[in-house]
């Protein structure tokens, strides 16, 4: 190090590792046995190495006060620090890599210490997430803004920037903290891959400095090894982070299976058949029976609004809240309007979804229903077909909101399609839509089949319409055929 004071200035870093440096010649490794030990450090010196709240003691066996000087050493420094890459292949432990990167640099470039500074890019600060021989009291010195650092700020730009003496640089921002940690020079550089930049290195020395290009060249290959690790360690938390959102969103979507019937049940007057397509793991729509006193039984179809885990954390709850109610009530209106009353209580602002729940009465053969906002059913009588649009606005918007209801008389023969909207949605590559015609048309093409058989044809028709273009809806079905 010299021994004269210098100005500070920045220059931009030579590309690493270049030059005669590019191999390790047998009279290389001779000179760095045979090179004396400078400063009179011994063997066994004890240093600190510090992390984020974290001091580790280690054994720096003296190593930068016997790094070897000139062209031979800095082959070697550069050589230490680009093999240290291999060391953390592989590894998701960002902190192990940081501690270690900051004590290998300090000890192959002859320096006092080392940080490690990665930028929040939230807050623009540089935290200091590692770094070597630097006191806990002069890493909570304060906190270090690119706004307010014209250094750091230099060196996340891609410059190379250089500090002679700390102590008469109006660009250093704690000067006093600095000379009482002993910090004179500075050599910073930014940790950049692949044009990606995370961070500043630093390290420091203990008396005024003129750093080298060969120094800023080594110490930008070390900050892009840095970077690399960093990206590569960022990038394997992402993707286990990722893999676990995969899992719980399966196991969420295995649940939800489970609360849809895995088959209709079986009826002495009617015959039923549904499929159920959601266009995620989970999804929004939910169909359900529920067998009632006197051999009545409720039937609800519902098209949540939203998809993925929010809808089918929605659907869920009208469920739950549909079987508590028709449990206890026979009133389809009722049962409706108290479902609504506890959407609207759990549910925010654009959360609402659509209902059909009707009851099918052993005793007198009608279906008494109420449709709340949803796609009006199809009854197919004949050869002529009515829609079931009694009812009223969605669930979950008005909490005293009113609704009507309808009894229907059923007759042998009648064929009744329940639907979710992502029936009539479905689009082909042209952007046009299913529509009800072509429902229509699909009912009445199959109308004499077996309930699951045309439940499952009105799927394929839409499927055959939409060919390969890819559907955002999900998809409900369900066919009752009065015997």
């Amino acid at each position: 190090m010299g021994d004269r004071k210098h100005k500070s200035g920045t220059r931009r870093g030579a590309a690493a590792g270049g030059g005669k440096g590019a191999r390790r010649p047998s009279a290389d490794r001779n000179a760095v046995a045979a090179a004396p030990k400078r400063g009179g450090v011994a063997h066994g010196t004890a240093r600190k190495t510090q992390s984020a709240g974290t001091t580790v003691s280690t054994r720096s066996a003296g190593a930068a006060a016997e790094r070897p000087t000139g062209h031979t050493g800095q082959v070697e420094a550069l050589h230490t620090i680009l093999d240290l890459s291999a060391s953390f292949a592989g590894t998701a432990d960002l902190q192990k890599i940081l501690d270690r990167m900051a004590d290998r640099i300090t000890h192959a470039m002859g320096m006092k210490a080392c940080s490690v500074r990665l930028l929040d890019e939230d807050t623009g600060e540089l935290t200091i997430k590692a770094s070597y021989n630097l006191s806990d009291r002069y890493l909570n010195k304060g906190p270090v803004l690119l706004s307010e650092n014209p250094i750091d700020a230099a060196a996340m730009r891609g410059e190379t920037v250089h500090v002679a003496d700390a102590y008469n640089d109006p660009r250093v921002r704690y000067p006093d903290q600095a000379r009482a940690e002993g910090i004179v020079g500075a050599l910073c550089a930014p940790m950049t891959y692949r044009g990606k930049t995370v961070g500043v290195l630093r390290v420091y020395s203990d008396q005024p400095r003129r750093f080298t290009d060969d120094e800023s060249a080594i110490l930008r290959s070390a900050g892009s090894q840095v970077a690399a690790a960093v990206l590569q360690a960022r990038s394997m938390a992402e993707r286990h982070e990722t893999d676990r959102y995969r899992h719980q969103i399966r196991y969420a979507g295995e649940i939800q299976r489970r609360m849809i019937p895995a088959k209709p049940p079986v009826h002495p007057w009617l015959d039923f058949g549904a499929v159920y397509r959601p266009s995620l793991e989970v999804g929004g729509d939910f169909y359900d029976f529920v067998e009632l006193s006197n051999g009545a039984m409720g039937f609800a179809i519902a098209d949540v609004v939203g998809k993925g885990i929010p809808g089918a954390l929605i659907m869920a709850s009208i469920r739950a809240a549909l079987r508590a109610q028709a449990s206890i009530i026979q009133d389809v209106r009722t049962i409706v309007a108290r479902v609504n009353r506890h959407m609207c209580h759990d549910s925010l602002v654009g959360e609402f979804a659509t209902v059909f729940y009707g009851v099918f009465s052993a005793r007198e053969h009608t279906l008494d229903y109420v449709s709340a906002g949803h796609d009006p059913a199809l009854l197919l009588r004949k050869g002529e077909f009515r829609e079931l649009s009694a009812g009223g606005m969605v669930i979950g918007v008005l909490p005293e909101a009113g609704f009507e209801h309808e009894v229907v008389a059923l007759q042998s023969g009648d064929v009744i399609v329940f639907y979710t909207d992502g029936v009539i949605d479905t689009v082909d590559f042209d952007g046009r839509a299913f529509g009800r015609d072509r429902l229509r048309q699909s009912i009445y093409k199959r109308r004499r089949e077996p309930a699951a058989a045309l439940a499952n044809q009105i799927l394929w028709d839409t499927r055959r319409f939409a060919g390969l273009a890819a559907q955002v809806d999900d998809i409900s079905i369900v066919v009752a055929r009065v015997r």
